[in-house]
């Protein structure tokens, strides 16, 4: 039963890195009417009071770390999302979703740069062929040397730190007095309250109440409702490493359904660049679960 609940969850993280590929292109969609924040605002915020209903009674037992970590981690998640919103209005689907999955190439450096975690020689020499990948995306021509790197980009670029930070927060906190859902809860809260002061600072007026349409619906209730609550069951059931090796392949689904939908065009440079990058990814999880096990035994 256990083996066939394994079998299971691993289709639904697959199914999420789909929904997470899917994301992209209702952003891109809804980016023309709402604010990045508002956007922001809808999703997390609502989801934080549907995971507040359900788990009202857990939360009025939280203690001061369930709140500090989990403010921190909604500070965590709101820059990554603002940034990757943001960067959506600059940059193509294709694009973002390639250098958003860079956060896993990260959380190894950030832990050696805040925590004097130790960098394998295997996982340095993977950061040059992930530089190579973004050497060749962000030239229409290398030849000629036509930079498409963009404000977009770089935006995209702080997403990927944003998220990498997120993650390195919930993997330090393990030996404090916390529950993972009320830390989930908080974070969703959080998040959406960011969004809202800086609406009413960068955009400089309220959230706008007016009818939702169709893709932000979906954001809201496919990509980060299901999408969370999904993820944290799944967590129980699918060794870390392997979900996240699943969960990285939403850049090939974004790419995908860009192609499809969207009808952008990819270059040489572009699928060389993204090859790359999608080798160093799986690489990187691969020598990261490898120096686990062997801390382990």
């Amino acid at each position: 039963m256990v083996g066939f609940k394994k079998h299971y969850f691993l289709f639904i993280v697959l199914a999420l890195a789909m929904i997470r590929g899917s994301s992209y292109l209702f952003i891109k969609d809804v980016i023309t009417v709402y604010s990045p924040f508002e956007i922001v605002f809808f999703r997390f915020f609502l989801t934080g009071i549907v995971l507040f209903i359900f788990y009202r009674k857990l939360l009025a037992k939280a203690t001061k770390y369930d709140v500090i970590f989990g403010v921190l981690a909604g500070l965590f998640l709101f820059s990554a999302f603002a940034f990757q919103t943001y960067g959506l209005k600059y940059t193509t689907v294709s694009k973002q979703s390639f250098l958003t999955s860079l956060y896993i190439v990260l959380i190894p450096l950030l832990n050696f740069v805040f925590f004097k975690e130790k960098l394998q020689k295997a996982v340095v020499a993977v950061f040059s062929l992930i530089l190579i990948g973004l050497f060749f995306i962000s030239f229409d021509n290398v030849v000629n040397l036509e930079l498409s790197f963009n404000y977009g980009d770089f935006l995209t670029l702080l997403c990927a730190f944003g998220f990498a930070l997120n993650i390195i927060l919930i993997s330090k906190i393990a030996k404090f007095e916390i529950h993972i859902m009320n830390i989930t809860t908080i974070q969703m809260l959080s998040t959406g309250l960011f969004a809202f002061i800086f609406q009413l600072i960068f955009e400089k007026e309220m959230i706008s109440l007016q009818s939702m349409n169709f893709s932000l619906i979906y954001l809201i209730l496919i990509c980060t409702m299901l999408n969370f609550t999904l993820q944290n069951i799944s967590q129980k059931y699918v060794p870390a490493h392997i979900m996240g090796l699943i969960l990285s392949t939403e850049a090939i689904f974004g790419t995908i359904f860009a192609v499809i939908f969207l009808e952008e065009k990819l270059n040489t440079n572009f699928i060389i660049g993204t090859i790359l990058i999608t080798a160093g990814v799986v690489l990187v999880q691969f020598f990261e679960n490898k120096k686990e096990k062997q801390s382990l035994n």
